[in-house]
């Protein structure tokens, strides 16, 4: 299996995040591991100039977020889902 590929299909969903430093610094943590699909769940505070201060070179990712309004609505075409807090 091509890893690039393998990467690409792995989805990053952080649920009613209530501070946007946290979501700026998942994007650069994600950057970093070669993952580029963030979706956010009900974001208290997103779009914000904190998270993007925060991305540190992985604005990209947070340009690129899928919002959404539920978590059904984040994991509705997902096979595998993992959670942790």
């Amino acid at each position: 299996m091509n890893l690039d590929g393998a990467l690409g299909r792995v989805r990053v969903v952080l649920s009613r995040t209530s501070h946007p430093g946290n979501i700026g610094a998942a994007a650069r943590a994600m950057k970093t591991m070669g993952l580029t699909r963030l979706t956010l769940v009900a974001p208290r505070d997103f779009p914000s100039a904190e998270a993007n201060t925060l991305a540190s070179g992985a604005v990209d990712v947070l340009e690129q977020a899928q919002v959404c309004a539920s978590l059904s609505d984040a994991l509705a075409d997902v096979t595998l889902a993992a959670a942790l807090t």
